[in-house]
């Protein structure tokens, strides 16, 4: 590097704000030999992980999620599944909140977000991602 594109270098790096030197001398990262590697530790044995048993299936006089499956699977489009939800009662959600949140935006874009559950202010406006966290 020539003295001029030295302290060419220099004065952008202070416009940028650098004020102070990281090493006393500089440090030329490609020729630097790559430090040994470490001694590999040796791996600890695994304890037995607990047996669990499985989880009984839903009782056949509650299938609110085959039901809301087979409901969301009918649907044809976007207008539809919304209809099928917001008439779906086979969730505590729908007691609970003020309003459908479904989505908001263009229907065949090519970007979707997903985000958590609805809070405090998207189901006060019934449209996701809205309020202080949207």
């Amino acid at each position: 590097m020539q003295d001029r594109d030295a302290l060419t270098t220099l004065a952008w790096l202070v416009e940028a704000g650098a004020d102070e030197a990281v090493a006393e001398a500089p440090v030329n990262r490609l020729m630097a030999k790559p430090p040994a590697p470490a001694a590999p530790v040796p791996a600890m044995p695994r304890a037995a992980a607990p047996r669990t048993a499985p989880l009984p299936a839903p009782s056949a006089g509650n299938d609110a999620i085959g039901d809301a499956m087979r409901v969301a699977a009918a649907a044809r489009n976007l207008e539809e599944l919304k209809a099928a939800m917001e008439a779906f009662e086979g969730s505590a959600l729908k007691r609970a909140a003020t309003n459908t949140v479904f989505a908001d935006g263009t229907p065949g874009g090519r970007v979707m977000f997903i985000g958590e559950a609805p809070g405090r202010d998207e189901d006060r406006i019934g449209k996701p991602f809205v309020g202080r966290a949207g």
